[in-house]
């Protein structure tokens, strides 16, 4: 499968990953978490090759971005020994960011799927409190919840529905449910459904706890956003007009002295760097933003 910014295919019959299949096994002991995030990502790829693919992408990042700066340095009238330096010390930031960077991603993945099940799992609580007052058998109430549409809570309900349909008891469906899903509200679920189940208690008022903890949750996240985004949006007003424009008054103060001269590419470097930090700042407002 493709996997963004990853330049070399994540495959287990790429043969250049299967030369290397040693130092993906020594690079899996740096990230030893990285067999459990792609499972709970649903990415179908061997830890080692996906370690040995990051490791390659992240070197051809590195050499490409170190080409880079070393043509971008022969354009300005620099000493050799500074055009020489200034790619080589750019080679191993720029390697270990996007190897680490690279690993990482699982997890990201991971944990979206995670947010996604926490968001519709609150509507899919409530949908099973309404079936179960009205008296429905709990397997109906789970198929039930498998044909709707609650995304990802719909697909692990339908894999339920196929235990119990295969004649797995419905506590120790719920107990693989448990174990299988990487959102802990849905853990949470399960288990307090399989206590309920066990100790013959009832349903309804454990539904109605598990839809209270959900409602809060929610709020909790909501309001902790609203904390965070006030911040970040003076960070962003920082990096998008206050440090642009007085770094470009200082360097007009410096050419004035002749210290440092303020050129077009300089400028248009400076222009550049903010537009980056700006769209990245972005990006993370659109990522840690709740979908509720």
């Amino acid at each position: 499968m493709g996997v963004p910014l990853v330049l070399v295919p994540p495959s287990p019959h790429n043969p250049l990953l299967l030369q290397f299949r040693g130092l993906g096994k020594k690079l899996v002991g740096i990230y030893p978490n990285l067999k459990y995030d792609l499972r709970n990502a649903s990415i179908e790829i061997p830890d080692e090759t996906f370690a040995t693919a990051s490791f390659f992408s992240a070197l051809i990042w590195a050499v490409g971005f170190s080409l880079f700066v070393r043509f971008a340095t022969s354009m300005r009238d620099m000493e050799p020994s500074l055009q020489l330096l200034l790619p080589v010390a750019s080679f191993l930031p720029v390697f270990f960011f996007f190897f680490f960077f690279h690993l990482s991603y699982p997890k990201l993945i991971a944990k979206n799927v995670s947010d996604r099940i926490d968001r519709d799992l609150t509507y899919a609580a409530r949908d099973m409190l309404v079936q179960v007052s009205s008296g429905i058998p709990l397997y109906n109430v789970f198929k039930n919840i498998a044909e709707s549409d609650y995304g990802p809570v719909s697909a692990q309900f339908r894999i339920v529905r196929d235990d119990i349909r295969g004649g797995m008891p419905v506590i120790k469906a719920l107990e693989a449910l448990s174990l299988r899903t990487q959102s802990k509200f849905l853990k949470k679920t399960c288990w307090q459904l399989i206590t309920a189940l066990r100790s013959g208690a009832n349903l309804t008022t454990t539904l109605h706890g598990i839809v209270a903890l959900l409602v809060d949750y929610q709020f909790s996240v909501i309001k902790s956003y609203n904390a965070e985004l006030n911040f970040i949006v003076l960070i962003y007003l920082l990096i998008s007009a206050v440090l642009p424009t007085i770094g470009v008054t200082v360097l007009v103060i410096f050419s004035l002295f002749g210290i440092l001269g303020i050129t077009p590419e300089l400028f248009a470097t400076i222009v550049l760097a903010s537009f980056v930090l700006q769209s990245i700042i972005i990006g993370y407002v659109k990522a840690k933003r709740p979908n509720m």
